[in-house]
């Protein structure tokens, strides 16, 4: 079984990713899974850390990971992870304080309405007169 030729770099990076991350002694059975070649994986492996996947350029003389390359890769492809989860609860919080501010905002300027239609009013029916100009009007 072979891997379609039309896997997008990003899935290609993924495979990549997940190779160099499994145990000494079940890559072989990873890329018999996946269907992939051991030339294809080292070839990707090559683009990805050389940084030219997308282009499908394959870099001059190549690279070796070692087993300490590839496990720091492995940690931090799980912290990325990790920080990746954290920013989406995060992001899901903002919104939530954010609709909840929206919602207070909103009731706020119903109130700030209603009472400057009460003021109008009031204004119209000449409540709004202060006691001076009652006074005014008295000694008149």
């Amino acid at each position: 079984m072979s891997v379609p030729s039309l896997l997008t770099a990003e899935q290609k990076r993924e495979l990549v990713y997940a190779y160099v991350t499994q145990p000494h002694g079940s890559k072989g059975r990873y890329l018999r899974e996946h269907g992939l070649t051991g030339d294809q994986m080292r070839g990707w492996r090559t683009q990805v850390f050389a940084g030219t996947l997308e282009s499908g350029l394959m870099p001059r003389g190549g690279s070796v990971v070692s087993a300490e390359e590839s496990a720091a890769l492995a940690r931090l492809i799980k912290e990325n992870q990790s920080l990746q989860q954290q920013l989406a609860a995060q992001q899901v919080e903002h919104e939530q304080a954010v609709a909840a501010k929206d919602a207070e905002l909103a009731v706020q300027l119903r109130a700030v309405d209603a009472l400057g239609k009460a003021i109008e009013i009031l204004h119209h029916a000449g409540a709004g007169r202060n006691s001076q100009q009652h006074r005014a009007e008295g000694e008149q």
